[in-house]
């Protein structure tokens, strides 16, 4: 009986003394970020940029102000 007890006692050290904390597993864990490509640049921008237009119904995602304004530009003709 003693020598169970003294196994359960060491498996159940053991596996706290191995087990990640949770604080540092959340930090491991990256969020997804959702992202599109700038027609302009080429380059990916998140969805969450103040930068975007709708264009027959198509929502454009830009890096910058500066190439939001180039694309309306283009559009424009």
């Amino acid at each position: 009986m003693v020598k169970w007890l003294l196994v359960i006692l060491l498996v159940v050290g053991a596996v706290k003394l191995f087990r990640k904390p949770e604080a540092i597993k959340a930090q491991e864990e990256p969020k997804a970020v959702d992202t599109v490509q700038d027609p302009i640049t080429g380059t990916f921008v998140s969805k969450d940029t103040e930068f975007k237009v709708n264009y027959y119904d198509k929502i454009y995602y830009f890096s910058s102000k500066e190439f939001m304004n180039k694309f309306i530009e283009e559009k424009r003709g």
